[in-house]
């Protein structure tokens, strides 16, 4: 008992014992106001600004880099970045990011630090490309606090990777003016021309998804209730005819399938009025390696049914 009594008493003491505190965090400082000098001289390519920021042995890293024979980099390098951004992109801005704000940290132990959560965006004036990244950066104070001893920044570098393609000239698989997927997208025009339902979606997956334009309440129709939805049209019109303007193409991606796309000419007539109405329909239809249709996207106006 006096065992079990001598822990309990312990107990306490252990878990007040695991905490130390190492310094105070603020949310407005004299460092944070200078962190945001920083970033809008960065956005802005003031180099003079940046240089006056920084102490002598300025360092900057980038914490995403997985080269073990990465180096630091000086203000050379600093302004380098900041020029090229300024040369190659408009409209940069590096905002907090949703609800956050940047933090002051003052340790004991290592120095007076910021930390700031933000997402850096800009267009490449060349080439359109919108580059849109999260950007986490911790600014290290020299002893003085005034001047930025060390920038480490990390950013999302898939989209750096993806823009770095974008101005490249890369291809991603073949187009073909005839194809069997093609054959088969005729074929559904055909049946469904024909009045067949059953043929008409047999080569559709069963999980396959349907995105049609018209859609408000939701992203996209199950393969059901799209059947449900073009007998409810046909069962208010008669097919005249399903006609290609132009003719379908087979986009067959390196890897990923493809998609067939075909623009349509819907001719019905209203059973009640006896109405002739046109109706231009766009469709997209995804096939998997298996030669099934698992997505479609559908594009026409709903309004001209009506």
């Amino acid at each position: 008992m006096k065992k079990i009594l001598l822990i309990l008493i312990l107990f306490p003491i252990i878990g007040i014992s695991q905490k130390k505190n190492n310094g105070k965090v603020f949310d407005k400082h004299p460092a944070i106001d200078i962190a945001e000098k920083f970033n809008k001289a960065y956005e802005q390519g003031d180099i003079a600004i940046l240089k006056s920021l920084v102490s002598k042995d300025f360092k900057m890293w980038n914490s995403m880099s997985n080269n073990p024979n990465n180096k630091a980099g000086d203000i050379n390098n600093l302004v380098g970045q900041s020029t090229y951004i300024n040369n190659n992109f408009v409209d940069i801005s590096l905002k907090n990011r949703g609800a956050s704000y940047p933090d002051a940290i003052e340790y004991k132990k290592d120095g007076l630090h910021v930390v700031t959560y933000q997402v850096l965006t800009a267009w490449d004036k060349n080439n359109g490309f919108k580059l849109k990244t999260p950007r986490n950066s911790t600014f290290i104070f020299d002893k003085s606090g005034e001047k930025i001893r060390l920038l480490l920044w990390s950013d999302n570098q898939a989209a750096w990777n993806k823009w770095s393609l974008s101005r490249e000239t890369i291809k991603n698989g073949t187009i073909y003016k005839d194809h069997p997927n093609i054959g088969t997208v005729r074929q559904i025009y055909y049946n469904l021309e024909h009045g067949d339902m059953e043929a008409t979606f047999k080569d559709f997956s069963k999980k396959a998804r349907i995105y049609d334009s018209n859609l408000i309440d939701k992203n996209f129709k199950t393969l059901d209730e799209h059947i449900e939805n073009v007998k409810n049209i046909f069962s208010q019109f008669d097919i005249v005819s399903l006609d290609e303007v132009g003719y379908p193409d087979y986009l067959d991606y390196e890897g990923n399938g493809g998609v067939t796309l075909t623009w349509m000419k819907f001719t019905l007539k209203d059973k009640k009025s006896g109405e002739i109405k046109v109706m231009p329909v766009h469709s997209q239809m995804s096939f998997n390696q298996e030669g099934n249709i698992v997505r479609e996207d559908v594009y026409y106006n709903a309004s001209l049914l009506e």
